[in-house]
């Protein structure tokens, strides 16, 4: 006799609504201008007016003092932008943008073949609209996904790896190698071999220590000569090829500045076109509404679902540049210092931080922060440089660790000794200065500033 059973089943699907929502928050200024006027082209519904402000007229703005007091120069966070007879010349470092595929959008195309759960799908497609432009997720990749998809992740990110070009979904070139080398059939010792020589070699080989670098690896100085031959066959930045070969426009989304003795938030929207729905579509949509026809039903079919579609995108484009907003007016807060006085006071903080002042999941806040800048007082920066973590001082302060890396490259460019500073010594100067950083971090800094460990001032 066959048996029924019942079984309760808790299961997340993410709406199409908020899957675009995520998406969208993680498009540069330009991206999200292509995506506009690619769906203009497609729905009759939409206009598009081109903002002809400059940039000093954004709508939105926010004022603090430049003081060290915590008091706001206003009792409203949003004062009216400044009219005509107020407009400043701005210099922007715009390059010209290429109209290739982008990498996310080759990837995208590749994932639409395959078969899987549509959570697991999901989630690589946010995985993959989160890459960077050498095709990786950074540390702790698990970040991207928001509350729910996290369960998803290791079948993701195993799809975004088989992907093309070999190497993408790497949190950085040292593991899209050992990706690639997989992908190749290397395994078990072998593949621990390369992890040796990848990781924990490439100085000595660098150096010539050759010897040195086989005994560390366990195999002879030949084989480590074959390994290397196999590596530098492979592409340390896969995502690169996908780049625009042209140099590509940087158009900040936000600015904050010194105006008039106060700090000043703005929001770039003059960078995207105002979009408006056709009010002649609406008419007729009301005028259809009720008919019996056969004709006039698909008419009416056919108009709400355009005007639907435009309604979704005004929506899209206004939630991200809230969003944007939201992180502004946080960073202004919490960055104050970075915004008065330049990089060297930088503070730590992660997005962890902001997501939670928010209310949102550090997803959101990497999104945000994905290709896009904002322009200060001492230059444009990515927004991701304003996050990091920090190293606490003597005085209980915390310091980015991006603003000791500036403090590392200042006093190597200062030093009119003679003599090349060790890192030692750069950790003494760290020290004296109420940074506790060690020899070995310092190394690290330099490299990443790629100033050679044998700098000399004085050459």
């Amino acid at each position: 006799m066959n048996s029924i059973s019942l079984q309760l089943k808790t299961e997340l699907r993410l709406s199409q609504q908020l899957i675009q929502t995520m998406e969208f928050l993680s498009l540069s200024t330009e991206e999200v201008k292509e995506r506009i006027k690619s769906e203009a082209e497609k729905n009759p519904a939409l206009i598009l007016k081109e903002r002809s402000d400059s940039y000093s007229t954004f709508s939105d703005s926010y004022r603090i003092n430049t003081d060290k007091r915590d008091s706001y120069s206003d009792s409203s966070p949003y004062i009216p932008s400044k009219g005509d007879g107020d407009k400043e010349e701005v210099n922007w470092v715009e390059k010209m943008v290429g109209s290739r595929e982008s990498l996310s959008e080759h990837l995208i195309k590749q994932l639409s073949f395959f078969k899987a759960d549509e959570n697991v799908l999901n989630a690589a497609r946010i995985i993959v609209t989160s890459l960077d432009k050498n095709g990786f997720t950074g540390p702790d990749p698990k970040r991207l996904l928001p509350i729910g998809l996290e369960s998803c992740f290791d079948d993701a990110i195993r799809i975004v790896r088989s992907l093309e070009p070999a190497g993408v979904g790497a949190e950085d070139w040292r593991d899209s190698l050992m990706i690639q080398l997989e992908d190749l059939g290397c395994k078990d010792e072998e593949l621990g071999q390369f992890r040796r020589l990848i990781f924990k070699n490439l100085e000595n080989i660098r150096k010539g220590k050759l010897d040195a670098a086989a005994r560390s690896i366990g195999v002879d100085r030949e084989d480590v000569e074959s390994m290397m031959e196999l590596v530098k066959k492979l592409t340390p930045y896969p995502g690169l090829k996908y780049s625009s070969d042209y140099e590509t426009y940087i158009t900040p989304d936000i600015s904050i500045k010194r105006e008039d003795g106060v700090l000043k938030v703005k929001l770039n929207r003059d960078a995207i076109p105002l979009i408006e729905i056709d009010s002649s579509y609406s008419d007729m949509l009301s005028s259809l509404k009720g008919r019996k026809g056969e004709r006039d039903k698909e008419a009416y079919k056919y108009l709400k679902e355009q005007i639907k579609s435009a309604e979704n995108l005004i929506s899209l484009v206004e939630g991200r540049s809230t969003t944007l907003m939201k992180v502004a007016f946080i960073l202004l807060e919490r960055q104050r210092d970075f915004f008065l006085s330049g990089p060297l006071y930088l503070k730590g903080l992660t997005m962890v931080e902001v997501a939670q002042e928010i209310g949102v999941h550090e997803a959101t806040i990497s999104r945000v922060a994905s290709s896009k800048y904002i322009d200060t007082d001492f230059g444009i920066y990515p927004i991701r440089y304003l996050f990091s973590s920090g190293i606490e001082s003597h005085d209980g302060t915390n310091t980015s660790k991006n603003a000791i890396k500036e403090m590392v490259r200042k006093i190597i460019e200062e030093n009119d000794s003679g003599k090349a500073l060790s890192d030692q010594k750069i950790s003494d100067i760290l020290s004296s200065r109420g940074v506790q950083c060690a020899r070995r971090t310092v190394s690290k800094y330099r490299k990443e500033l790629n100033i050679d460990s044998s700098f000399d001032r004085a050459r």
